[in-house]
């Protein structure tokens, strides 16, 4: 009996501390929330002033605190300690110390009295009651300040503490006003003690220790003349009870029915000081007889009632106080918990209501149903009534014998034994797992592989950047190119990862060579999309198709630039236009010529139809070249066309970019701040226009969106230096990739964020792309040069499948560690085979992949330290530097640290709840005599964090630096970036959405002339995630009601990942989901095992083939597979 009583009393402490635990971690989620950010704001300001200027000078005359000097002296600490957005957080978080305080301390008034069950359920209820959640760290209100010491005060009034009880009263009352309710209680308590009892100590103690307690806090104030700071409290308190002349402040009484809120409430404030003071006088009268902790407690609560309940000008949080003074009784007496449940669940309603009033300041916004009803006037009327007949039952229940702290409730802890009836027995392959052997390892290898073929088939499809690749494959090509990054807004180890599959698998050079024509050198060169190379050789226009012979197409044609346009190739001279057929003409056939308006032609350029040539004077436009060309007297260098062609770009000698429309040859604008040059393009997908300066190896770059100018060189630690500056420049359409010629070398640049990462050695002057081939043709002298262009979109998308391969390869053998069942790593490798997030998470340059897989890699190697092959040190050592990397890809991977932490927590209060302290395993705090600890948070603190900040020392020192700041401040910019992402978005879908696959994220779509079409979307396999609910749901309830350690760390680890999401007030997508999937899909895998090994195995195979159906049904739709048009309509 000895050891089941000492176990319970054992369970009952951590029961106490899990109940309080899990209320702390709620409020930390609900920190993060914006809040009322006039409310925090003055906080902060308040807390600012005090650390600048101390605490003498705070009450300057016109300087506005209706707050007195207790709190006060906590805002001066956070003021003193942090500044910014981490002095928001701490006094958004005041509360959360204090609440912690009142659940001790109710647990541990009721525990002496009423016993252990009626102890936890009291922490339980303040811990997680949702007023004192939403008004503490979500709003940022500080009530549970207040409370905190006026509760206190009442239980050491009764335990005939009276110096306490007046110093804690007096502490309440200088938090704020309000909770001197306290104070009252107890000054009445001390004179019916010398009234009754002839006792003079207890009045004597309350009265000096109040005064002086109140004396010590003002004197930094206000000096140290005592009727000086009595006045400055009678100003401060009277101020404040004036700021608001209103029935109700959104308090839910009767002057809010039956006069509305925030009405004046002239000719009716007397009545309601009348009214305070006798429900004030009321509710000290059963001290008369009892004045015990149960009555002092019981009079406090009824004291807080009236305060609430009785006056004009009460506030939505005046009742706040009332449920920690009640939350004995609720834990002790049947009959006081129904009312002071409604109570409180209505009073968070309330504080739902009057916090979206003000919808000019908060995020929050309610339902319209609700609006219309809950909140319409009859709901506001309904919402008073509850709470005054849930208060005034309250009242009658104290008052007719329930103020009393014995319990009188027949339950109890459920014993042992009853614990073991109803447990479920599970299927012997849902039992625990092995090390995996070499069959566990080839069929994980195997599922590997298929990820790979299956994410690799056209992974370089589509070419060019699309969805969030225009921010991390394009912050890759920066970290590359030493150029400060666009992406800062995540951690950058996955981008860093992509910038060395860049560097491996980007094939940036020389691959082929082509000869010399039989013409000679060519002096002008063009390349069409289908690689037909035309060249102009000693007057000779020879057309060659790629890997045919060169024909002769035109001889005595000087020209200085080609261009092709349908079946002809327009060559320009000096003076003129000539067309020359690609087909062989005949022998008497003459050549159209159109002679120019101008000489000394510069520039040749195609806008659609339109023919674009540019001269030393002016720029020629042609709608068709039997048309009379338009002039406009713009000096020409160097022109380009929009993709579209309906914009030009003109180059002129100064530098300046001109903007032309070609339909109407009217200029629109002039894009100004670079130098003159020597060449220009356009890059569709970037929308910017790049000039290579004449005097310097640098490029010119304009945002045709907003037209600013930007100034890059080509010359870094990865292309070399440069002594003149480029002469030719070329954009692959495809990628959206620059290629410009400098001093015997083509520079590759990424275009989105204009990165020059890789020269190339060539021999040629002239610049051609070959669409189709992917290359890029540099002729010359010596013949020309093929650069491969094609590789870009592989390169830097190939690691993601790499990583998507290894967290299928890792999942297996985590699900063989867990279960014994041969069958189900088969089946979670299937699962993540048939999915269609898995499949398009794999395949896009974005970090979700990286970080999902390191921290699948993590909790293996947890896991593998219970069973460790050599070493559970090392398993734990290689755990926490995996979460570590995880966090440096992106701060997802510390939800997963935050997990191992409960767990760890979970399993020491689990050994010592069983009388085995550092006997619970490698995640016990205990174990080694706890020097376990030590090995715990070095591996899941230290390393974590040393490698989040190593991740960094690339970043800082160097051009690679954002804006300037260090690493404090780009952290801060991180989350505010984040936490400020509230504006809806049409691809943001809530959390409770994605098992459900209701809003897949739309990443791509592209068209071709021949009518197909090709997307991607981030859409999970509906058979898969709709089963995968249940299964998850049932795991969960067969992990309690079977002991199944396996099937709880499955709904464990995915709930670590997921339940961070939930309080987040930022926009979020369905990808946010990828971390928690394959939690997910391992429980789904555990669901369809259970069937199997009960004898369903027909059912699990209909159902995996369903599944592949759906996954092969929509495969073009997350595959940019392409297929006619007219079909989409069927997915």
């Amino acid at each position: 009996m000895s050891d089941d009583f000492g176990r319970r009393e054992r369970r009952a402490r951590l029961l106490i501390a899990g109940v309080i635990a899990l209320g702390v971690i709620v409020r930390l989620l609900a920190v993060r929330a914006q809040g009322f950010p006039t409310d925090v704001g003055t906080f902060q300001a308040w807390a600012e002033r005090l650390a600048q200027i101390g605490p003498s000078r705070f009450y300057e005359p016109g300087y506005f605190s209706d707050y007195p000097p207790a709190f006060l002296y906590v805002l001066w600490l956070l003021g003193a300690l942090f500044d910014g957005e981490f002095l928001r957080l701490a006094i958004k978080a005041i509360s959360i110390p204090a609440d912690i305080g009142i659940a001790l301390l109710a647990a541990r008034v009721v525990w002496r009295t009423a016993g252990r069950t009626a102890a936890i359920l009291a922490a339980a209820l303040w811990s997680l009651q949702p007023g004192p959640i939403f008004a503490g760290p979500y709003w940022g209100q500080v009530d549970a300040v207040g409370t905190l010491p006026l509760f206190g005060s009442i239980v050491a009034a009764g335990s005939r503490r009276w110096w306490l009880a007046g110093a804690l009263g007096a502490l309440a009352a200088l938090v704020k006003p309000q909770f001197g309710v306290g104070l009252v209680v107890i000054a009445a308590a001390a004179a019916f003690e010398f009234i009754r009892e002839a006792r003079l100590r207890p009045l004597a103690e309350t009265v000096g220790a109040g005064a002086a307690t109140t004396y010590l806090l003002c004197v930094p104030f206000w000096g140290f003349d005592p009727t000086r700071i009595a006045a400055e409290l009678v100003q401060l308190v009277r101020s404040a009870s004036e700021t608001y002349q209103y029935t109700s402040l959104y308090a839910f009484n009767a002057w809010s029915v039956f006069f509305d809120f925030w009405k004046s409430d002239t000719g009716l404030v007397f009545w309601g000081g009348v009214l305070l003071a006798i429900g004030l006088v009321l509710s000290v009268v059963p001290l008369w007889w009892r004045r015990d902790t149960a009555m002092l407690l019981a009079c406090a609560t009824l004291a807080a009632l009236a305060f609430y309940f009785l006056p004009t000008r009460a506030h939505e949080r005046y009742l706040f106080p009332v449920f920690a003074l009640a939350v004995p009784f609720a834990a002790t007496r049947a009959r006081a918990l129904a009312p002071s449940a409604t109570l409180a669940v209505a009073f968070a309603v309330s504080l739902y209501y009057a916090f979206t009033r003000y919808q000019q300041y908060v995020d929050l916004r309610v339902p319209d149903l609700i609006e219309a009803t809950l909140f319409s006037r009859n709901g506001q009327i309904a919402i008073a009534v509850v709470m005054m007949g849930a208060a005034a039952y309250l009242v009658w229940r104290l008052v007719r014998g329930d103020a009393r702290l014995e319990s009188d409730s027949a339950f109890s802890p459920p014993g042992f034994a009853s614990l073991q009836r109803g447990r479920w027995v599970l299927p012997a392959g849902l039992g625990t797992g092995r090390l995996p052997t070499r069959r566990d390892v080839i069929v994980a290898a195997l599922v590997a592989l298929t990820v790979l073929v299956t994410r690799g088939y056209r992974l370089d499809w589509p070419r060019d950047m699309y969805f969030d690749e225009v921010y991390h494959a394009r912050t890759a090509f920066e970290l590359l190119a030493q150029r400060e990054p666009y992406e800062w807004t995540h951690p950058h180890l996955a981008k860093e990862i992509m910038a060395l599959g860049i560097l491996a698998f980007g094939d940036d050079r020389v691959v082929a060579h082509e000869p010399v024509p039989p013409t000679g050198t060519p002096t002008a060169l063009v390349v069409g999309n289908d690689g037909t190379r035309v060249s102009v050789s000693n007057g000779v226009v020879a057309v060659q198709p790629r890997g045919g012979a060169a024909a002769s197409r035109a001889k005595g044609v000087d020209a200085k630039a080609l261009a092709i346009q349908g079946d002809h190739v327009i060559a320009m001279t000096d003076d003129a236009l000539i067309v020359i057929p690609f087909a062989e003409p005949a022998t008497n056939a003459q050549l159209q010529k159109i002679q120019l308006p101008f000489s000394g032609a510069r520039s040749l350029s195609l806008a659609g139809d339109h023919v674009v040539v540019g001269g030393p004077s002016s720029l020629a436009i042609y709608a068709s070249l039997d048309a009379t060309p338009t002039v406009i007297p713009t000096p020409t260098i160097a022109v380009t066309a929009k993709t579209d062609g309906s914009e030009v770009y003109v180059l002129d000698p100064q530098g300046v970019v001109h903007v032309v429309l070609a339909e109407t040859a009217q200029e629109t604008r002039a894009l100004t701040g670079g130098r003159p040059g020597t060449a220009i393009v356009y890059a569709l997908g970037p929308n910017r226009l790049f000039v290579a300066r004449a005097d310097a190896a640098i490029l010119d770059v304009y945002e045709l969106e907003t037209g600013s100018h930007d100034s890059v060189p080509l010359a870094n630690a990865r292309t070399g230096t440069f002594s003149t500056g480029a002469t030719a420049l070329a954009v692959v359409p495809r990628t959206d990739f620059l290629y410009a010629l400098d001093d015997g070398r083509v520079v590759v640049v990424e275009t989105h964020g204009t990165s020059p990462y890789a020269s190339i050695p060539v021999t040629g002057t002239f610049l051609g792309v070959d669409g189709e081939d992917d290359k890029l043709v540099v002729a010359g002298p010596s013949g020309s040069d093929l650069i491969e262009t094609g590789r870009h979109a592989l390169a830097w998308r190939l690691p993601g499948i790499l990583f998507a391969a290894l967290l299928a390869f890792l999942l297996v053998l985590l699900a063989r560690r867990l279960f014994a069942s041969a069958v189900l790593p088969a089946l979670v490798g299937l699962a993540v085979i048939l999915d269609g997030s898995m499949f398009a998470q794999a395949r896009i340059g974005m970090n979700d992949v990286y970080v999902g897989t390191l921290i699948v890699a993590g909790w293996y190697f947890v896991v593998a330290a219970h069973r460790p092959r050599r070493s559970a040190a090392l398993d734990i050592l290689i755990a926490g530097v995996l979460f570590g990397l995880a966090l440096a890809a992106k701060w997802a991977g510390a939800y997963a640290l935050a997990g191992v932490g409960l767990a760890s927590l979970a399993v020491t209060a689990r050994a010592y709840e069983r009388g085995r302290p550092g006997k619970g395993g490698p995640l016990d705090l205990l174990a080694l005599r706890g020097a376990n600890t030590a090995l715990l948070f070095v591996s899941f603190a230290v390393i974590p964090v040393g490698i989040y900040l190593a991740s960094y020392l690339p970043w800082f020192g160097g051009k690679t630096i954002p804006y300037g700041w260090n690493l404090i401040e780009l952290t801060q910019q991180m989350y505010w970036y984040h936490s400020s992402l509230t504006a809806p978005h049409p691809a943001g879908s809530p959390w409770w959405s994605w098992p459900f696959v209701l809003k897949p994220v739309y990443w791509y779509f592209g068209a071709s002339t021949g009518g197909d079409n090709a997307y991607i979307y981030d859409a999970g396999n509906v058979v898969l995630y709709w089963a995968g609910l249940v299964a998850f749901c049932w795991c969960a309830v067969a992990a309690i009601r079977a002991r199944s350690v396996a099937l709880a760390f499955v709904v464990f680890a995915g709930l670590a990942q997921y339940v961070a999401w939930i309080p987040i007030g930022r926009v979020l997508f369905f990808y946010h989901f990828f971390t928690v999937l394959p939690f997910y899909l391992l429980a789904l895998a555990a669901g369809l095992a259970y069937l199997w090994e009960t004898g369903r195995a027909r059912l699990v195979v209909g159902y995996v083939a369903a599944a592949a159906a759906a996954f092969a049904y929509f495969y073009p739709f997350i595959s940019a597979q392409p297929f006619p048009g007219s079909q989409a309509g069927m997915f």
